[in-house]
């Protein structure tokens, strides 16, 4: 039971959405160079996450690769919010869709606020990682309701079993982060 939630935990890894949803997202290409732009820029600040995870666990700053312990996270959640945040004005820059620029933000707004939230208290970013994607795919056009919340389900589950977070901590988690990204997105981005 545990490989399995350990096996879904990682599908479902905010870094591996990250990639899904943006290509996803971006998969309108014209084959114009300027959209593979928009696609490699949407995909950076995650990427750049990832290998700060990587460094910051060589050289001792983090025990594993989880952020089991709240207080080690708060580096890579700062870090977080500021590659996002430079990617989102770069999206801005290049003109990109509205929901490819409106995720970006709220990639970088959201981990703001989840740096907040981890002074305090250890909230789960797998479920954060989900939940606003999910919301962007539904204002896309994407309307699967049930299979949406059986991923949320299932991600959840799998970090309750792992005993990385309590029911709360991936509970507001999903809370927070479907309704932060889907009014973001509606109403910063996509009702103009």
């Amino acid at each position: 039971m545990k490989f399995l939630a350990y096996l879904i935990s990682q599908t479902l890894h905010p870094f591996v959405v990250e990639i899904f949803i943006f290509t996803f997202l971006n998969s309108s290409f014209k084959d114009e160079p300027k959209d593979y732009t928009i696609l490699i820029i949407s995909i950076i600040p995650g990427i750049l996450v990832l290998f700060s995870a990587f460094y910051l666990k060589a050289v001792g700053k983090l025990s594993d690769y989880n952020g089991s312990i709240r207080q080690e996270r708060l580096l890579l959640i700062a870090l977080g919010a500021i590659y996002h945040g430079i990617g989102f004005l770069a999206l801005q820059g290049l003109n990109a869709a509205p929901i490819v620029q409106g995720l970006m933000f709220c990639y970088a707004l959201n981990t703001g606020f989840v740096w907040l939230i981890t002074l305090k208290w250890k909230i789960s970013i797998h479920s954060i990682g989900l939940g606003g994607p999910l919301a962007a795919l539904w204002l896309s056009g994407v309307h699967y309701p049930i299979s949406m919340l059986s991923l949320m389900v299932l991600l959840s589950s799998s970090r309750l079993i792992l005993k990385a977070h309590t029911l709360m901590q991936v509970t507001i988690g999903s809370i927070f982060s479907i309704s932060f990204a889907y009014f973001q997105l509606k109403f910063l981005f996509l009702e103009q």
